[in-house]
């Protein structure tokens, strides 16, 4: 079940069961957080299951997996109905598109939007808005790259102990001696300390390893329990080897004005049949046994000119870092 994720809130998914005025149990799954929600429901008379949807179902873009079970004593039993709900804000409202307002034009439209919504997704990655799980290990530096477009840090653990959670208003959000932040050029995860200090020189890199001889006044490494005087490698925020999993908001909050435009133009496309391969990118055409030639282009974009133009500054050429 596909579900636009658009005002008014909270939004709802409906479920056609065996029976009417019927006990049931509703498990909604997120596989990525390997969380549920379980709910007792009951039927209606026409043998349909109804729930709203609120909280972080209303504000993130996500796939779920659906189940309802019948209640046996309070236990699940058999699986009546198996679904996977997929709650994505679209690009633009079709409900709007639809001018004549009839319940057909306006399910025309909410399909011509998913399909033009899908062909830019194909180029861009997309534009969504959701949370993301960021597991990284440390490299001896203050700062952890951000490939993605982030908003805020959700919750922070290090080697598997949470050190920072959003949420916690009563010990947090810092849980340690440190809050978690967002350079404010947006490309990097860094650590301020809770409590004020003069200055704090952060390491853009890893400091070299120096072979010295065992000393009583000097340290090799700053320690928080150490007497000496003087180091030779300062502490980074990022240790190296530290296993890092950060929770995070990315993605666009709302969908570029420009994008928008672009799905407008895809999508009266479609609905004029403007986008049939077989009338476009035709090189060579013969009258005999109708052999026609299309030029490679037929496989690249979304077949409007002006549209690829303006995802262009949104391809992404590197998705993440790797080595060549």
């Amino acid at each position: 079940m596909n579900i636009l994720r658009l005002p008014p809130y909270p939004l709802s998914v409906t479920y056609t069961v065996p029976d009417a005025e019927a006990d049931y149990i509703l498990v909604i799954e997120d596989v990525a957080d390997l969380t549920e929600i379980e709910e007792f429901v009951t039927s209606s008379v026409n043998s349909i299951i109804t729930y709203s949807l609120t909280g972080e179902f209303v504000k993130y873009d996500k796939s779920y997996s659906v189940s309802v079970y019948e209640d046996i004593d309070g236990e699940r039993g058999d699986i009546v109905v198996e679904d996977n709900m997929e709650i994505a804000r679209p690009y633009v409202n079709p409900t709007l598109l639809a001018t004549s307002g009839t319940a057909t034009d306006i399910a025309a439209y909410i399909g011509y939007e998913r399909l033009a919504r899908l062909i830019i997704d194909s180029i861009t990655g997309g534009f969504y808005y959701n949370r993301t799980y960021l597991e990284v290990v440390g490299q001896g530096t203050d700062y952890v790259p951000l490939w993605k477009k982030t908003h805020k840090i959700l919750k922070a653990y290090e080697n598997a102990e949470l050190v920072y959670d959003l949420s916690d208003t009563v010990n947090g959000p810092a849980l340690k001696s440190y809050t978690y932040i967002i350079t404010k050029d947006k490309s990097a995860i860094t650590k301020d300390p809770v409590e004020t200090i003069d200055a704090l020189n952060r390491a853009e890199r890893r400091y070299p390893n120096i072979p010295v001889a065992p000393s009583d006044s000097i340290s090799i490494f700053d320690t928080e329990d150490s007497g000496n005087v003087a180091t030779i490698v300062p502490a980074a925020g990022f240790p190296e080897g530290i296993d890092c999993i950060f929770l995070l908001e990315t993605g666009h909050k709302v969908v570029p004005i420009d994008i928008q435009d672009a799905t407008k133009m895809l999508i009266e496309d479609i609905r004029c049949g403007k986008l049939d391969y077989y009338k476009r990118y035709i090189k060579n055409y013969s009258t005999d046994q109708f052999k026609i030639e299309y030029d490679k282009r037929i496989v690249d974009g979304t077949g409007n000119l002006l549209v690829d133009k303006i995802l262009d500054k949104y391809v992404e050429t590197i998705i993440r870092p790797g080595v060549l």
